[in-house]
């Protein structure tokens, strides 16, 4: 069984306490707030059944209130501090009555990953069917995390993985096999996988993947400095 897209709910989660980057989901990325680069991709991608917005800020609320086919969901304060795992926030959605009878799909798109395509969100969905508890977004890593290291109080280098390249001298990047990292450009899942499972990544989990130019995730000012960057860089190949 393929999952259904109109038995499909798509929700941005987007709270408006972020620290390291202050107020970045409604920060002008390309002449948009960078809310709506999610909110638009996945209006574009669709139809899907509905998507909502998870916010507990007022301005945020106010920048996608009236973009079509979106609605807001004012999210409780005790979800929205900054220990509250995204997770949480996602089951507590789907086990209300109203969403659990409606969808089926729970989809989850971040708005730190801003230069997501619609084809990258079908692609995804795609894969989703009864074989399979979730699919999740990833991207290559950009140097094997077996060569990772960690610095003592003496700022001296121990190894966090053993053997690691480093001290076995393995360190060609071709003799590495391939690894992949999340990218935060979409999780789609079951409803009852993710009430069952509390996680996206238990259980049967395919992968998408999609290249480190789709794949900038937003954390800080540099995040949003590179983001910026490669939106001028690809148009710029267009």
């Amino acid at each position: 069984m393929k999952a259904d897209p109109s038995k499909t709910i798509v929700v941005i989660p987007a709270r408006g306490g972020s620290k390291r980057l202050p107020r970045k989901n409604v920060l002008p990325l390309d002449g948009l707030p960078l809310i709506r680069h999610a909110t638009d991709v996945a209006i574009e991608a669709g139809p899907f059944g509905r998507v909502l917005v998870s916010t507990d800020d007022p301005e945020i609320a106010d920048t996608v209130g009236g973009v079509q086919g979106v609605s807001v969901d004012d999210r409780d304060p005790g979800l929205a501090g900054d220990k509250v795992k995204v997770i949480d926030v996602m089951a507590e959605l789907c086990q209300r009555p109203e969403v659990n009878s409606s969808f089926d799909v729970l989809g989850m798109l971040l708005p730190t990953c801003p230069l997501r395509s619609a084809d990258d969100l079908r692609g995804g969905f795609e894969l989703l069917d009864d074989t399979c508890d979730a699919v999740v977004s990833f991207t290559e890593y950009e140097f094997s995390p077996l060569c990772a290291v960690r610095l003592n109080d003496e700022d001296i280098m121990s190894p966090v993985y053993e053997p690691s390249p480093l001290i076995t001298g393995n360190t060609r990047s071709q003799d590495q096999a391939p690894t992949y990292r999340p990218n935060g450009a979409f999780f789609f899942t079951w409803i009852e996988s993710l009430l069952r499972l509390n996680s996206f990544y238990t259980g049967r989990v395919k992968g998408f993947l999609m290249p480190r130019s789709r794949s900038v995730d937003i954390d800080n000012a540099e995040d949003f400095a590179h983001a910026e960057w490669m939106i001028a860089n690809l148009r710029g190949q267009t």
